[in-house]
């Protein structure tokens, strides 16, 4: 087993960061339809870049566009895909462990965008529900 401390891809290939939603978002009372809670945000950093990416640096943040890693239900060449929906069964974007840390090692054309300016905004639907602050257990 290796214990990966440094990586430099190549080519076209980039290595981001693999973040993950650390709390459901909440509409009003009730959790979202959409918990967000331990999936991948859709928002990476860009750590390192191979030798021949040309549009993104290390540092910038930038949007993946997993359309490529989809995995659907039903083949391409198969008649189901044509006559129904075909559903996204999960999407495989493939990681790497560098220092315990998981990353996407992801090709250039997977990225949608670069961020040049953002600001982070407070929710515009604050949960009205004051939670009790969690309980620390002492042994």
């Amino acid at each position: 087993m290796l214990n990966i401390k440094d990586i430099k891809p190549v080519y076209t290939r980039l290595l981001t960061t693999a973040e993950r939603y650390q709390e459901d978002q909440t509409n009003g009372v009730l959790l979202d339809a959409n918990k967000l809670e331990g999936r991948y945000k859709e928002y990476q950093k860009v750590v390192r870049v191979g030798s021949s990416v040309r549009e993104v640096s290390e540092g910038d943040t930038v949007l993946i566009d997993p359309s490529r890693y989809m995995k659907r239900k039903f083949s391409d060449n198969s008649l189901r895909n044509d006559f129904v929906d075909n559903p996204i069964v999960e999407i495989d974007i493939p990681t790497v462990i560098m220092n315990g840390i998981d990353y996407f090692m992801i090709e250039e054309r997977d990225i949608a965008y670069v961020i040049q300016d953002y600001e982070e905004l407070p929710d515009p639907k604050p949960n009205p529900i004051i939670m009790p602050k969690p309980k620390k257990i002492i042994h």
